[in-house]
Order: C-alpha cells, then structure tokens, then sequence
C-alpha cells in the first residue's frame, strides 16, 4: 500500500510538470528577454528635458560625446517682453570631464542683448580625460544664466535664473 501511494505521488509530480512545464520555460523566455533588453535600466525611466522659468523657455537640447570630450547645446527663448543682455552662464555637472560635481563658469560677451522673442543658443564642452559619459548614458546639468534686464536704459540687474537639462548622451 505504501509503495502504490509513493507511485502516485511521483505520476502526480511527472505530470504537473509535463503539464506546467512548458509554461514555466515560456515564462523563463520572456523574462530572460526583458532582462537583456535593458528594459528594466534606470535610463529607460528617465526623460530628457531643458526646464527654466517660464519666460524662459527651452525648446531644444541635446548632449553629445565626440571622443575625449562632451558638449551641451541647448537654446532658450526670451520670453520676458523685453530685451535682456546674457553676461554669464554657469554649468554644474557630475562625472563630465573631471571626477566628481564640477562648476563651470562662461562669460558672454553678447553685448547687444536679445530681444523679445528671439533665440539665444547656448554651448558648453566638458573636456578632461578623466572620466567622459558613453552614448545613451543619462546625464543632467544644472545651468544659471546671469542676465540684465534693458527694458529701460541703462540696464538693470544683474538677475540669475537657472534651469536644468536632462538628457542622454549621443554620438556625433
């Protein structure tokens, strides 16, 4: 009696995975699939934006790797309702060119300003051969923009502004 019922439980595990067995490798697949598809990488949640205040939009960005250095383009769109004079812009970045968190300072010398409703592009290269982001990394850079405000003459200011481009890494 003892060995039949040690029988059935043996046919009954034969079977479950005869039966089920399939399922389990189809599962097995899919899963393995996802798993090499990065679909589950940080950088598959992450989106690419370039946010500043709101009279300051930034309709175009883009961070690019061309050998041993990596360069931000991005340009904003003076929506303030009068002219501005940009005299500074201020990159912070991490792991860009150099190790660690970086700040790095450009002065401008656009001396005739932008009007209302015009473009300013900016571009920034991080060089340094320490350590550079590959192509589809996601990296972000904090940006201060430092401006006069010249609806009246003389212009006033300085005023500071500052925004954030999120973006992945290309190759050019």
């Amino acid at each position: 009696m003892m060995d039949m019922a040690r029988n059935y439980r043996g046919q009954a595990a034969m079977e479950y995975l005869v039966t089920y067995g399939w399922a389990l490798l189809a599962l097995f697949i899919v899963v393995a699939f996802l798993v090499s598809s990065d679909i589950f990488s940080p950088n598959s949640f992450v989106t690419q934006e370039c946010t500043f205040q709101p009279d300051l939009p930034c309709p175009s960005s883009i961070l690019y790797q061309n050998g041993s250095f990596t360069t931000l383009r991005f340009s904003i769109v003076n929506g303030m309702g009068f002219k501005i004079n940009v005299t500074n812009a201020t990159y912070t970045a991490t792991n860009m060119g150099l190790q660690g968190r970086q700040v790095y300072s450009d002065p401008i010398t656009n001396m005739n300003g932008v009007q209302s409703g015009r473009y300013m592009n900016f571009s920034h290269t991080f060089t340094g051969t320490q350590i550079q982001p590959q192509p589809r990394e996601s990296r972000q850079v904090l940006v201060s923009i430092t401006y006069y405000n010249c609806k009246n003459t003389p212009c006033t200011g300085p005023y500071t502004t500052s925004g954030r481009v999120s973006a992945f890494v290309e190759r050019q």
